[in-house]
């Protein structure tokens, strides 16, 4: 999340569990929305 607040962009959702894994959402500076997972 530090990263992508660096390179410009915001957390649309806050890290959630959900079965398989782990992720967040969240939007670039041009307006795209993309998450991040990770597994379990």
């Amino acid at each position: 999340m530090a990263k992508v607040r660096k390179a410009g962009g915001h957390i649309v959702k806050e890290p959630f569990t959900f079965p398989g894994g782990r992720r967040f959402h969240f939007g670039d500076p041009s307006g795209n929305e993309l998450a991040v997972w990770s597994d379990a």
